[in-house]
C-alpha cells in the first residue's frame, strides 16, 4: 500500500510499503478521512525520521472503520467507526509523529489497543471527515482550558490557522463575553468569524493596541502604562514579535496562554511581564480533551465544521493537499479515502 514518510528535511516521499499485519495485541483501520497539521509541516521542513533512523509515516488526525482485530483485544468490533487517539501510546508505537505507523494511508495498524482509549467510538450522525478534526479540536480545547475563561472573560486569540480556530470555537461554545481574532490573513479572519468571533483585527491594516483598546476598554494600568482590557491573551500564531507585542499591551493580572510551537529562542522584556503581574502558562496537545470534544462535536453546528475545513483533496493528490496546507488563506486541510461510511 502507498505511505506518506518523511525522508530528510524538506523532502517526503508517497511510498509503496507492504500491507499492515496486526498482532495479537492489535487493530487494523481502514482511513477514510486524516487532516493535514501544522506538526507534518515541521516534521517535513526539519527531516524527523524514526528513531532507528528509517523514513518516519506521516499522518495523525484520522478516523476511520476497522477492519482487523487482534485476537488479545476487547471491546472493539471490525465495522466499527472510530477515531483513533494517536499519542496514546509511547516511543515507536505513536501514530504519525516519529512512531513506525502514519495515517496518511488506507490502513493504519493501531498498536497495544487499549479499549475506549486508543479507539473511540464515533456518535452517530458524524462523517469520517468530522471525525478527524477531533484531534486539532482537542489541541485547541486544551489551550482554552488552560487559560480558565469565564462567561466574563474578554479573550483574545492571536493566530487563525486550525488550531487558533478551534481556539475561537470553544471560546464562542463557552458563551465568553468578548472574543477577538488577531491574523493577518484577511481569508483566516473571515474563517474566525463563521467560528464565532465577535470581532476580527488584522495587524497589518489596524492599530492592534488601539482596536483592541476600542472592543475591550481600558485596562487596568500596569507601570504607568496604558493598557488594554483583555482578560486572556491566547498565542496560537508562534510569530516572532506576538509575545513582546503581547506583554507590551497586558492589562495587570491579565493571563497568557501559549500553545504556539516556538522552534527557535525569542527575546522577552521581563520586567515588563513582572511589572503586570501577568499570569503565563503554556498549553500542550489534549491530556483529557479528545473525549470531550468527540462528545460535543455532534452538537456543533454542520456549517460551522463545514467552514473549519478550508479544503479536502482525495488521497491521490496529497502532495496538493499539502501545499495548500501551507498557504495563509487555508484553514484545516482534509485528505479523505476510500473507506465505507
Amino acid at each position: 500500500m502507498k505511505v506518506v514518510r518523511v525522508h530528510e528535511a524538506g523532502r517526503y516521499a508517497i511510498d509503496v510499503v507492504p500491507e499492515p499485519v496486526a498482532g495479537p495485541n492489535d487493530v487494523i483501520v481502514r482511513v477514510g478521512a486524516c487532516g493535514v497539521c501544522g506538526s507534518d509541516v515541521h516534521f517535513v521542513r526539519h527531516g524527523w525520521r524514526q528513531a532507528n533512523g528509517d523514513p518516519m509515516p506521516l499522518g495523525h488526525e484520522a478516523a476511520g472503520v476497522v477492519e482487523t482485530v487482534g485476537s488479545a483485544v476487547t471491546g472493539v468490533a471490525a465495522g466499527q467507526r472510530v477515531f483513533i487517539n494517536p499519542m496514546l501510546s509511547t516511543g515507536d508505537e505513536v501514530i504519525g509523529n516519529g512512531g513506525r505507523d502514519g495515517a496518511f494511508a488506507a490502513r493504519v495498524l493501531v498498536r497495544s489497543v487499549v479499549a475506549g482509549e486508543s479507539l473511540l467510538p464515533l456518535p452517530e450522525g458524524i462523517s469520517l471527515s468530522e471525525a478527524a478534526l477531533v484531534e486539532p479540536l482537542a489541541v485547541g480545547m486544551h489551550g482554552i482550558n488552560r487559560g480558565n475563561p469565564t462567561r466574563s472573560t474578554k479573550a483574545a486569540v492571536f493566530g487563525c490557522g486550525p488550531i487558533g480556530l478551534a481556539g475561537v470555537l470553544w471560546l464562542a461554545r463557552r458563551g465568553v463575553a468578548h472574543v477577538v481574532a488577531v491574523d493577518i490573513s484577511d481569508k483566516r479572519l473571515e474563517y474566525a468569524r463563521k467560528m464565532g468571533a465577535h470581532a476580527t483585527i488584522n495587524p497589518l491594516k489596524e492599530d492592534l493596541f488601539e482596536r483592541l483598546r476600542e472592543l475591550h476598554g481600558e485596562g487596568r494600568p500596569a507601570l504607568g502604562k496604558p493598557t488594554v482590557g483583555t482578560d486572556v491573551f491566547y498565542d496560537m500564531a508562534g510569530g516572532k514579535t506576538v509575545l513582546a507585542g503581547i506583554i507590551a499591551m497586558g492589562q495587570l493580572h491579565s493571563r497568557l496562554v501559549i500553545s504556539a510551537v516556538y522552534p527557535e529562542p525569542v527575546a522577552l522584556n521581563l520586567t515588563d511581564l513582572l511589572g503586570r503581574e501577568m499570569e503565563v502558562t503554556t498549553a500542550c496537545g489534549y491530556p483529557t480533551e479528545l473525549k470531550a470534544v468527540l462528545a460535543e462535536l455532534p452538537h456543533v453546528p454542520k456549517d460551522v465544521l463545514a467552514a473549519y475545513v478550508s479544503h479536502t483533496f482525495p488521497f491521490e493528490q496529497f502532495d496538493e493537499a499539502f501545499a495548500t496546507a501551507q498557504l495563509p488563506e487555508s484553514a484545516k486541510v482534509m485528505v479523505t479515502f476510500d473507506a465505507p461510511a
